[in-house]
């Protein structure tokens, strides 16, 4: 007899799910003999409900933003089983459904679970604690979690956008030190990148990036006469028009590294606020199991 969970966070894009649970619901029906349903109430119960649920079901359903794909990960990749996750994205920016080419579309995320395609992910270790696809620090990093709820109930996008401009503008510079495996780097950057992804802050800015081939890519934006605000806007353009950003930041990629940086640098995991100052960086390759869209392509090793 199979059996899944389905968790929700009812607050997401604009409390779209909540109309359409009956639908979810009977639709998982078709391929589980059992389906549980948990509404979260906190960043902290989804996590603890991923790491019960890993112990007990042949899947995870869950749908929300990044910032529920995120603990239901953190929850998971804590435990030794690790049941397939099936996602369907109803937040602002669903970074993590680009990446997986999964559609923002209730019918299509669910037809994407019952077909049952799966590939492998990558999930990465900051310090102690997990993430899925991005850590990030400096200038307009902040924005995703300062960016106040109603705002972005409200005007979704747009909110990211008017707190970004003004963070924009008070882009700081940090004296950073990267450690890797195969060399070390000194720089002043305003902006520093760790991607496990092709979309970042809803654009699909690193579209050569890999989510499951062992290693990250890191992007140090180089200073310049604007204190990097120019280096900046150059890197996002070449990365979204699929251009080479080395001219305006330097690229490098690694499965294991640390950081050394002041403090005073906060760290954006995910989408939410993280630790600040010097981390240790690590990939497991392949950790968890995702419900992916037909004709989505697993890298394989080389």
């Amino acid at each position: 007899m199979t059996k899944c969970i389905y968790i929700y966070n009812p607050k997401s894009g604009h409390g779209m799910v909540n109309s359409k649970l009956g639908y979810i619901i009977r639709s998982l029906h078709k391929k589980y003999d059992i389906v549980d349903v948990r509404e979260s109430k906190s960043a902290s119960d989804i996590i603890e409900i991923a790491k019960m649920a890993s112990n007990i079901y042949d899947a995870i359903i869950f749908s929300g933003g990044d910032g529920t794909f995120n603990e239901v990960a953190r929850g998971v990749a804590s435990q030794s089983r690790r049941p397939p996750l099936g996602y369907i994205p109803t937040g602002t920016t669903n970074d993590n459904a680009r990446n997986l080419n999964i559609k923002r579309n209730v019918r299509k995320a669910v037809k994407t679970i019952l077909e049952g395609k799966t590939i492998k992910h990558d999930v990465g270790m900051i310090n102690d604690d997990y993430f899925m696809y991005v850590l990030a620090t400096g200038a307009c990093t902040a924005t995703p979690y300062t960016t106040e709820h109603d705002a972005k109930k409200i005007l979704g996008r747009l909110a990211y956008v008017a707190n970004g401009v003004e963070e924009f503008f008070k882009a700081p510079m940090s004296d950073v030190k990267i450690v890797t495996e195969h060399e070390t780097i000194d720089i002043k950057c305003p902006l520093l990148l760790i991607m496990n992804s092709k979309s970042v802050g809803g654009m699909r800015f690193n579209r050569y990036g890999h989510l499951n081939d062992g290693t990250f890519d890191i992007i140090l934006v180089k200073d310049d006469v604007a204190k990097g605000r120019f280096n900046i806007l150059g890197t996002f353009i070449d990365g979204l028009l699929g251009g080479k950003i080395s001219k305006t930041a330097i690229c490098l990629k690694s499965s294991e590294f640390n950081v050394e940086i002041g403090d005073e640098n906060i760290w954006d995991v995910d989408g939410e606020k993280g630790p600040s100052g010097s981390i240790h960086v690590k990939n497991l390759k392949g950790h968890l199991t995702i419900f992916v869209p037909r004709g989505k392509k697993e890298k394989k090793d080389v």
